[in-house]
C-alpha cells in the first residue's frame, strides 16, 4: 500500500469515527457519551479508536469543531441580517441562545469542553475556537470604531466576559426553566433578552 493510500485510509477511518461519535452524542448526550458506545455503533475493536485518537476528549473535540463552526455561522448570519449599532450585537449574542435551543446536544458539548481538565491536541478544535473569539473581538472593535461602543473598551476582555456570562446564564435558564415558568411566569427567552440588554447597553455610548 502506498503512503497516499495509507493517508486516505487514515482520513477515512478518522472521519468514520468522528461521524459515529456525532451520532452517539445526538443519541445519548455528552454526559452519557463513551468510547464503548462509539465502538458498539461502528462494530469495531476499541483499540481502533485509540489508534487514531489519544482520548475521549480528542474525539469529542473533533465533534465540537463542527459545533463551533455552526455557532460561528449563527453569529455571522445574525450580524449580516441586523442593523448596525448595539442591536446588532444583541442579535449576535441572542443567536447563541437560539443555537442552544436548535442544537442542544452541541451546546452541551461546548459547555462540557469548557471544564478545567479538558485537554486535546486537536488543531481543528483550536482553530474553530479561535475563529469564534476573533469574530466577536473584531465585531466589538468595529462597533467602537463606528462610534457605537465606548472607545476604552477592551474587546478581548469583553469577548471572554460575554462568553463566560452568556454560557452561565443559558445553563441557569435551562436548569431553572420549570421553576421560572411556574413560580414567576417568566420564559427563558424573555430572561435571555434582559441579560443581553444589560450586557450590551453597558458597552454602548
Amino acid at each position: 500500500m502506498s503512503s497516499q493510500e495509507k493517508n486516505t485510509k487514515t482520513l477515512f477511518r478518522k472521519e468514520q469515527i468522528i461521524n459515529a461519535s456525532d451520532a452517539v452524542l445526538q443519541d445519548v448526550g455528552v454526559n452519557d457519551f463513551t468510547i464503548d458506545k462509539v465502538v458498539e455503533y461502528l462494530d469495531i475493536a476499541k483499540g481502533t479508536v485509540y489508534k487514531y485518537f489519544e482520548s475521549k476528549d480528542d474525539v469529542l473535540a473533533e465533534v465540537a469543531t463542527k459545533a463551533l463552526n455552526m455557532l460561528l455561522n449563527y453569529f455571522k448570519m445574525s450580524e449580516r441580517n441586523s442593523p448596525k449599532g448595539p442591536e446588532q450585537t444583541k442579535a449576535i449574542i441572542m443567536s447563541s441562545y437560539h443555537y442552544s435551543i436548535d442544537y442542544s446536544k452541541y451546546f452541551e458539548l461546548i459547555v462540557y469542553l469548557e471544564r478545567p481538565e479538558f485537554k486535546t491536541n486537536s488543531e481543528s478544535h483550536k482553530k474553530a475556537s479561535k475563529a469564534v473569539s476573533e469574530f466577536f473581538i473584531e465585531h466589538i472593535e468595529r462597533q467602537k470604531s463606528e462610534g457605537f461602543f465606548k472607545k476604552d473598551l477592551n474587546a478581548l476582555l469583553m469577548n471572554y466576559i460575554c462568553w463566560g456570562t452568556c454560557m452561565g446564564v443559558m445553563q441557569f435558564l435551562e436548569s431553572k426553566r420549570a421553576f421560572l415558568a411556574y413560580e414567576h411566569n417568566l420564559s427563558r427567552e424573555e430572561l435571555m433578552h434582559s441579560y443581553v440588554d444589560v450586557f450590551v447597553d453597558g458597552m454602548a455610548i
